[in-house]
This record gives C-alpha cells, structure tokens and sequence, in this order.
C-alpha cells in the first residue's frame, strides 16, 4: 500500500507521462495534445480522461451547471446517438445521470477498460487505450458538433 503522498506523486507521475505521449502524436511536430479537461466549445461539454483502482474511462461529459441545458444537450447527443458511435467505431455506454465523487451529477458517454493507476506496468496499456479511444472520441464529437450547437440559445 502507498502512502497518501506516494500514492498522489504516482498518479502526478502517470499524468505527466500520458501528456508527454500526446506530443509524440501524428500531425502534433512536438506540441501538446490537450484533451484533459479539454474544452469542446460547446458550454458545459467537455473530453475527460478518468482512470482510478479499477478503470480507465475515455467520456464525452456534460456538466452544464444548469440540469435544464444539461439533459437538453443530452438528449440531442443521444438523438444523433447512431452516428456518434458510428464514427466512434463501437458502441458506447450511455449515462443520462452520473454522480461524479464530488457529488456533481453529470451525463456522460464513455468507454472504459479495467485498469489500476497504481500498478505502473499497465500504464503503457492504460496510455493506449486513453489515446487510441480520445482520438475516436473527438472525431464522433466532431461529426455531431454542429447539430448539437444548433438553436441551443432557443
């Protein structure tokens, strides 16, 4: 078992190395890669990785503050649901209510994988599948962006 600092300078350490394989992307010519709490443009909609004891989680999540505009942008993501995982490549879990840790209740949809953040011979696999799946992630993001901005101040 790992001390509470130990434990936080191991999850620092696996962070820092996960961003550091990002710059080492395709097209990227040394720069960073930014998808952690990465902003989508879209209020309330964020990428996010997660990756605890048990999983690793690739999420498109919203969190609007407002639960009115939260479940508006989730039911419009899920109505375009078909192409979303289409571009994604397989099908994902779909959460209309997911209470993080903090107590925020958000929606989300994700792919995950089991994982320990703990146990550095699975970060290499851990990293692949964070990168591999945020690649697809933004792409179906990117298929639905435009609807899913459309009359959202209507």
């Amino acid at each position: 078992m790992f001390s509470k600092e130990e434990a936080k300078e191991l999850r620092l350490e696996f962070w820092r190395k996960l961003e550091n394989r990002t710059r080492r992307l395709p097209g990227q010519k040394g720069r960073k890669k930014r998808w952690i709490n990465d902003k989508t443009g879209i209020k309330g909609l964020d990428l996010r990785f997660d990756v605890d004891r048990e999983k690793a989680i690739v999420a498109l999540e919203i969190n609007h503050r407002q639960e009115e505009k939260r479940l508006e942008l989730y039911e419009r993501l899920e109505a375009a649901k078909t192409i979303f995982e289409e571009a994604f490549g397989k099908p994902l879990t779909w959460e209309y209510l997911y209470e993080k840790p903090n107590g925020k209740q958000v929606c989300r949809v994700f792919t995950e994988m089991p994982a320990d953040i703990y146990i550095k011979e699975q970060w290499p696999d851990i990293s692949y599948f964070l990168i591999d799946n945020m690649i697809k992630m933004e792409k179906a993001f990117l298929e639905v962006k435009d609807y899913l901005m459309s009359d959202m101040n209507s």
